[in-house]
């Protein structure tokens, strides 16, 4: 299992092999599993269909790694619309910082981000490999203090060793937190390597972030984290307006739709776009029964 987590995430950097991968026609039927179309329109169906069912929304236009201006620049405008689109709702935008311009410097991802606070008032900024770590939370505290009346998310990723200092650290900004586990390949120095730990590592931080600060979006599909956590929310009398349960589109919606119906806040987190490849193969990684289906419809 560990051997096929390490190779598909080897995959998703490999960007020369995604032409060939996307021929397979049950790669696309897949792909369509996890990515809620290519366009903004398409997005938006998924959008609304969600809405009516009382699932919050957070929106991701995929991409990056982006070093060419011009296509930041695309970007930036494509997000400026979707926000436009979402105006009056209290559905959000997720964005990576290195599609907004941050492998060409900091400042230039920082500017990118006040342009897309200035039209929306609710961003969560996505956390990426971990050499991104540091200028992302540079860029996530120099936003909350320019923009305190914004709701800004950002990030945070359980399986590397540094996390726990992060959360401390961004406590006295009284933070909103997408807890995630973590899906980039990662160096045994830098990242647990043991499932079995992350998972602890996950709940201990967790278990802070509920108790300690404003708002926490629990980005897991775990049922046996979500079980402990409820057990500590009922232990704690945490409120449910402190903490809402954010799903990748495409993953256990029944267990979502569960939860939303038992009362707690329910949020999906729903990609689109045409760069769906490394993405896609992270949530390979993720899930190794979705590659027997692909193999499954390529040679049965």
């Amino acid at each position: 299992m560990q051997l096929m987590r390490e190779f598909f995430l080897y995959l998703s950097e490999r960007r020369g092999l995604e032409n060939f991968i996307s021929g397979f026609p049950p790669t696309r039927k897949l792909v369509e599993r996890f990515v809620a179309g290519r366009t903004l329109d398409e997005a938006m169906q998924v959008v609304k269909a969600l809405n009516s069912e009382g699932i919050r929304v957070t929106l991701d236009r995929l991409g990056e790694s982006v070093v060419d201006k011009s296509l930041v620049e695309e970007t930036v405008n494509e997000y400026l619309k979707v926000l436009d689109v979402l105006k009056g709702t209290d559905n959000s935008v997720a964005v990576k910082p290195t599609s907004v311009g941050l492998d060409i410097s900091r400042e230039v991802a920082l500017d990118n981000f006040r342009k897309l606070l200035q039209k929306g008032d609710f961003i969560e900024i996505d956390m990426e490999a971990s050499r991104y770590v540091d200028d992302t939370l540079w860029i996530y505290r120099k936003l909350k203090e320019e923009f305190p009346e914004k709701k800004i998310a950002v990030a945070i990723q359980a399986y590397l060793y540094r996390s726990e200092q992060d959360v401390r650290n961004l406590t006295d900004l009284k933070p909103c937190i997408r807890l995630v586990k973590g899906a980039y390949k990662e160096p045994k120095d830098v990242a647990i390597q043991d499932k079995r730990k992350v998972d602890e590592n996950y709940v201990k931080l967790l278990f802070y972030l509920l108790e300690n600060i404003p708002y926490t979006l629990v980005a897991t599909h775990d049922e046996k984290i979500i079980d402990r956590m409820l057990e500590f929310v009922r232990q704690k009398n945490i409120p449910t307006e402190r903490f809402e349960f954010q799903f990748l589109y495409g993953i256990k919606g029944n267990l979502l739709r569960k939860l939303k119906d038992e009362g707690y806040n329910a949020g999906m987190y729903v990609p689109y776009g045409t760069h769906w490849y490394p993405y896609f193969m992270r949530r390979l990684a993720e899930r190794p029964a979705n590659v027997w289906f692909v193999f499954k419809n390529l040679f049965g």
